[in-house]
């Protein structure tokens, strides 16, 4: 037919379908698990996992952003040095993180009044390292347009994570069964991905040197100053809200709102993850030269985007919490209103999350950090006056999600800026 001709011929979409088809796979797999194991488990428990899963993203500093340097990097021999650096930093912060946990996680969990997760804090550093291997791994991949392998680890991490989970719930293990595949969720495919690295890319390894590595650290130094703090930044802003429903509401009801929100996020991960995967490795390669096409391309992208979400938002929004009470279960139900009052919020990141990827390219860092500053304190603001006000959970989480919505059209509006001025200054495209 024409229109599968058509795709097979355009570079862009060929790539997004490839990994979109195995994200595909996943999270089909994934539902179609999920109402198995939510009558597994209990909403507490999987409240212990959404504080886990929070505790361990907030400290997940991986490679310190120098991994994202590795698509964009000049040439081969600094890609792979780049890699090295990343894989070093990564077990650097692992040992030190380990450190902390052992002298001072305590005081962590309290400060996150986290307590709950005591029993659980070995598996902390666990989860740091082997998902920050994943992300580097990950990242070279994208930057080799071996989009087929990362296809495969997506169905890898749903299959094993959510199977671990199921036959760890039946032999009793509680809360621990759920953490344990989420570790797996997250780290499953670093074999799959380090296979070409390592096979296909000796000569090439051969040239990692500590004077590289040194010079590499040097140029992408504005990552680690000013996108590691975005990073954080950003990623504290994401769960601050498991943070004070936890503190203020309780586990109980950080159990509905982490189900919810993992399955209105489902469309992100299926279709948004893919494509601003493959668009940053687009705009890597053609980007700072061509500018017009970036922008068209983007264009092009939110204008699908828009289209493909519309649909999941019209089901959480109409039949949200009957969806959840007939899927997971009627102690589910709650959780259907969670799903319902975040899905708008999910809406606006899935049309305009890969776009911003044009602030990395660009190296914007500083103006990145400076919104996701300003995101920071807004969702502060908003909890700080659910708390003051003793508004109810759906209250705090409506407010929450008209924020995000409104930050992430702010961060479209200045990519769009950043990517005009880069064509007025771009002498072969006027």
């Amino acid at each position: 037919m024409k229109w599968i001709n058509q795709i097979k011929s355009n570079k862009f979409s060929t790539s997004v379908l490839l990994i979109a088809g195995g994200t595909a796979f996943a999270q089909i797999f994934h539902i179609a698990m999920s109402p198995i194991i939510t009558r597994i488990y209990s909403p507490e428990e999987y409240g212990i996992l959404t504080a886990y899963l929070t505790i361990v993203s907030i400290l997940s500093l991986g490679a310190f952003k120098y991994e994202v340097c590795i698509p964009i990097s000049e040439n081969d021999e600094t890609a792979i040095n780049v890699l090295a650096l990343s894989i070093g930093l990564i077990g650097i912060y692992t040992f030190a993180i380990s450190i902390f946990l052992w002298n001072l996680g305590e005081w962590l969990l309290n400060f996150f009044d986290s307590k709950i997760l005591m029993s659980y804090i070995f598996f902390i550093p666990i989860g740091i390292a082997l998902s920050g291997l994943y992300k580097v791994l990950r990242q070279w991949a994208l930057r080799s347009g071996n989009f087929n392998t990362i296809a495969r680890t997506s169905v890898n991490q749903s299959i094993f994570g959510d199977l671990f989970k199921i036959i760890l719930g039946v032999i009793k293990m509680g809360a621990t069964g759920l953490i344990i595949g989420g570790i797996i969720r997250e780290s499953a495919g670093i074999t799959v991905l380090a296979k070409p690295l390592l096979s296909k890319n000796k000569e090439l390894i051969k040239k990692v040197s500590l004077a590289q590595i040194c010079w590499s650290a040097k140029r992408y130094k504005d990552f680690p100053l000013f996108n590691l703090p975005t990073h954080f930044i950003s990623t504290l802003s994401g769960k601050l809200p498991i943070i004070f429903l936890t503190m203020i509401y309780g586990i109980h009801i950080v159990g509905f709102y982490g189900l919810a929100e993992s399955i209105v996020r489902l469309p992100m991960k299926l279709i948004g993850n893919s494509v601003g995967d493959v668009f940053y490795s687009e705009a890597a390669s053609f980007g700072r030269n061509q500018p017009i096409k970036l922008k068209n391309l983007s264009n092009e992208i939110i204008k699908k985007l828009c289209l493909i979400g519309l649909i999941p938002l019209l089901i959480f929004l109409t039949i949200g919490p009957t969806l959840f009470g007939i899927v997971f279960g009627s102690q589910w139900l709650e959780a259907g209103i969670y799903a319902r009052i975040t899905s708008v919020m999910v809406f606006f990141i899935l049309i305009f999350a890969p776009v911003s990827r044009v602030y990395e390219v660009f190296e914007k860092q500083r103006m990145r950090l400076i919104i996701d500053v300003s995101k920071f304190s807004a969702v502060i603001l908003v909890f700080g006056l659910s708390w003051i006000f003793k508004f109810s959970s759906y209250v705090a989480v409506v407010l929450y999600s008209i924020v995000i919505s409104m930050i992430h059209f702010f961060i479209y509006i200045f990519a769009q800026r950043i990517m005009n001025e880069a064509i007025k200054g771009s002498i072969p495209d006027l």
